[in-house]
């Protein structure tokens, strides 16, 4: 059996501080046979500094690439996936890490059940203190219904912790620009729909930076975006009507707490979608007076 190439699109913003050491983490995997495809999108700092001092280093082909003005992560992927010339397509974001075996595992685990994707799973750090934060991995129910387990939320793949074909990519289309924050997530659900298949390698071997001082907008907006998603794939026959209505009547719940603060207004929009899914759950009764108290009694902004 020939050894497979693997093409490491890394998707690149502002990332100047953390692009070194993504960059190292695919020189000293113990599976060698890789190339290296930088994208940086709209940013101007010292990442390709960075890329060009890194190349001479090593044998193996690394490509900087650039888009002149901020497009997105899903349209970043996509750039990178362009110029690949691997069999397989290993995603990694600038700022998250590998440990050393995580593409033998990945490899390892393709040979024994083909299949469209090959999956890790990740270990979660606070990027300020490097404290552990959490563990995102199947459980053995996950595995059996994996697509119950991705649209429930029960389960979060990383986008770096995934290796596709590039052939699959071919036949499932590219990322997502309708999507910008949470691409990944419906990529492995249409992926899924579509009659594809992801394995698991059996290891944690992902590290992944989780910033926890983001702003709470990106929040609101991520809630939102997952609805969208679930809304999207509500009508696929592995998804029973009775957990896309929770599914989403919860999304619009979490996504109208987080407007509560600054959009009064827009937070009972939400809730009340929330409540025609599930018209007596009390948590969204709370959450829509709460609502419209706020807005009631906000005064309105001088002119």
């Amino acid at each position: 059996m020939s050894t497979p190439l693997i093409s490491v699109c890394i998707a690149a913003c502002n990332a100047e501080k953390y692009i070194e050491a993504s960059l190292r983490t695919v020189e000293t995997q113990t599976f060698k046979n890789w190339e290296i495809i930088v994208t940086e999108d709209g940013s101007s700092d010292r990442t390709e500094e960075h890329v060009r001092a890194f190349a001479p280093t090593v044998t193996q082909r690394i490509e900087y690439n650039r888009h002149d003005s901020k497009r997105g992560i899903p349209a970043t992927r996509n750039t990178g996936i362009a110029s690949a010339k691997g069999d397989w397509i290993a995603l990694l974001d600038a700022d998250d890490l590998w440990k050393p075996n995580h593409l033998e595992s990945l490899i390892s685990a393709s040979h024994i059940e083909d299949g469209d994707a090959v999956y890790a799973g990740s270990i979660l750090y606070d990027n300020a203190t490097w404290d552990k934060l959490n563990t995102h991995a199947p459980t053995e129910s996950d595995l059996t219904n994996l697509p119950i387990a991705l649209y429930s939320g029960h389960l979060s793949i990383m986008s770096s912790a995934v290796m596709i074909k590039r052939a699959s990519i071919a036949k499932y289309g590219p990322f997502s620009s309708d999507f910008p924050l949470c691409s990944n997530t419906e990529y492995w659900l249409r992926l899924l729909s579509k009659g594809g298949h992801m394995s698991y390698s059996g290891a944690n071997t992902c590290i992944y930076r989780q910033h926890t001082a983001a702003p709470s907008r990106k929040t609101t907006d991520n809630l939102a975006e997952n609805a969208r998603i679930c809304e999207h794939y509500a009508s696929w026959d592995a998804i029973t009507r009775r957990l896309s209505r929770e599914r989403l009547a919860g999304l619009y719940r979490l996504t109208g707490f987080a407007l509560m603060a600054d959009n009064p207004a827009a937070a009972r929009t939400v809730i009340k979608k929330s409540l025609q899914l599930q018209p007596l759950h009390a948590k969204s009764l709370c959450l829509w007076a709460r609502a419209f108290v706020r807005q009631s009694t906000r005064r309105p902004r001088a002119a």
